[in-house]
């Protein structure tokens, strides 16, 4: 008897385990009719953790699914009074720079602003990064609610400013500004993180970013997870492109006929100069015309060819470009190319045919290879 229950309640348990995901098991929210909006999943968990309505504040939009951050990133995100909460694909949810960004609006560049000078007081800290300072009552306030992380490095001196109907001092940080409320002296509330969510929003409504990686390269980029996010919104696409590709001893050219975008040379190579010798690129307009030579009439050491057209103009009129390439291997070669562009600057570059697209960063002239997929 006691063994056929037991069969029975494995059979019971492994039909449970069988039955599909119930449609009640959906992501947690809360709803403010203060602002009609509504926070749920990992924007909520985070919003609880850290603070809540004290640190960020209601609501003011819904989640947004692809919003474009500083023209670099594409994401989710979610504004409310303070803040704006990102969602990025490997660090989780991140608070904006909203500090910096309130600045940039207001027209006034931190970096103008007077630094800490003199002996640092007693019960403050000092960031060489921004060469700013953090003195009480900011500076507790900073360290109880999430330091750097939360509100990033000081990118002024306390200060006074009027905002609104309200003086007093105020200091700004990469992603918040903090004000002294000395009118609630001895509260909880006598440091409070100004309304930034709410002026931001106002001043610069959100962009979103609509426009689809373009197909042929869309699974290639795809394939590093945050690679796609941290690439911006795709603003150029130009497929199945006249090309023409040249080996170098150091690397390898490829012209690109990009149409409206104009003709362009890449080169991809590696440093001379970076330790390592990691992989790096130019970027070059084609100057090059039918009323220019075709052969310049350049003698190549045994083994390699002379470049030829436009390949040979650049050659020849930059010194880096030979210093950096050497001669051509073998001659140019027609081909057929795939140029994406995006809004932070990156290029995805793949010669079609091959197994290697390859990802052009801006910030530091770093070349990422990809397999192709």
């Amino acid at each position: 008897m006691k063994h056929r229950i037991w069969i029975t309640t494995l059979l019971v348990l492994l039909a449970l385990l069988a039955l599909p995901a119930q449609a009640g098991a959906q992501p947690r929210q809360r709803c403010f009719p203060e602002t009609g909006h509504c926070v749920a999943g990992e924007l909520l968990a985070y919003w609880e953790r850290n603070g809540g309505l004290v640190v960020f504040g209601y609501p003011i939009s819904d989640e947004l699914p692809n919003e474009l951050v500083e023209g670099t990133w594409v994401g989710r995100t979610q504004w409310f009074e303070r803040d704006r909460l990102e969602l990025h694909t490997l660090e989780g949810a991140l608070a904006g720079r909203m500090g910096a960004r309130a600045l940039e609006l207001q027209g006034r560049s931190w970096y103008e602003f007077p630094p800490f000078a003199g002996g640092l007081p007693s019960g403050c800290a000092y960031f060489d990064q921004t060469r700013h300072s953090v003195c009480e009552p900011f500076l507790s306030y900073w360290q109880r609610n999430g330091g750097l992380e939360r509100f990033g490095y000081p990118l002024s001196e306390p200060m006074t400013e009027t905002i609104g109907g309200w003086t007093g001092t105020v200091q700004y940080f990469e992603r918040r500004r903090m004000e002294h409320h000395t009118e609630l002296r001895g509260t909880r509330y006598e440091v409070l993180l100004g309304l930034l969510g709410n002026d931001i929003y106002a001043a610069a409504p959100p962009q979103l970013c609509t426009t689809p990686i373009a197909a042929p390269l869309q699974a290639t980029l795809a394939q590093q997870a945050g690679l796609a996010e941290n690439l911006g919104c795709q603003t150029l696409a130009v497929g199945n492109a006249p090309a023409a590709f040249q080996p170098y001893d150091n690397g390898s050219m490829l012209w690109v006929d990009q149409g409206t975008a104009g003709k362009r040379i890449y080169r991809i190579f590696n440093s001379m100069y970076a330790p390592g010798h990691p992989l790096t690129y130019q970027i070059h307009e084609d100057t090059w015309t039918s009323a220019d030579p075709a052969d310049y009439g350049l003698t190549p050491p045994a083994g390699h060819v002379a470049p030829l057209r436009g390949f040979g103009k650049l050659w020849i009129s930059n010194k880096f470009v030979r210093q950096d390439m050497g001669w051509p291997t073998a001659a140019e070669q027609p081909a057929s190319a795939t140029v994406l562009q995006f809004s932070g600057g990156a290029v995805a570059l793949w010669q079609q045919g091959t197994s290697t697209v390859y990802v052009l960063w801006p910030r530091d002239m770093h070349v990422q290879p990809l397999a192709y997929r």
